[in-house]
């Protein structure tokens, strides 16, 4: 019974990591997304600008929550491991617009060289 409890939090913090991964992958796309749709600032906000922006506030919070159910999950085996992927949610999310524009920046700069 208690062997079965383990595998079953194992199998929880596994999906939650996917979940996690997958939820960052997504932020760092709209970012570069936005950088290569829209890679000037405009006047008035632009649709798809406004939609990628709400999908990134999304992710980003998506992100944080998810960070926070694999702290409690990981906090119930070993108290040293508290709010570590909170922190990474918190620091890799935050910069994601950042990254993403640099990402897009160095895309943009192969692919253009290669032209």
């Amino acid at each position: 019974m208690v062997q079965s409890t383990i595998n079953k939090i194992k199998q929880t913090e596994r999906l939650m990591l996917m979940l996690w991964s997958f939820s960052l992958i997504v932020l760092y796309m709209c970012s570069f997304l936005t950088e290569y749709h829209f890679p000037h600032e405009e006047e008035e906000m632009v649709l798809g600008r406004k939609v990628l922006g709400d999908l990134q506030r999304l992710f980003f919070f998506s992100l944080m929550g998810l960070g926070f159910l694999i702290d409690l999950v990981r906090m119930r085996e070993d108290r040293n491991k508290a709010f570590i992927f909170l922190l990474l949610s918190l620091f890799l999310g935050g910069f994601s617009g950042g990254v993403g524009a640099i990402q897009y920046q160095v895309f943009n700069f192969i692919v253009g060289e290669g032209q």
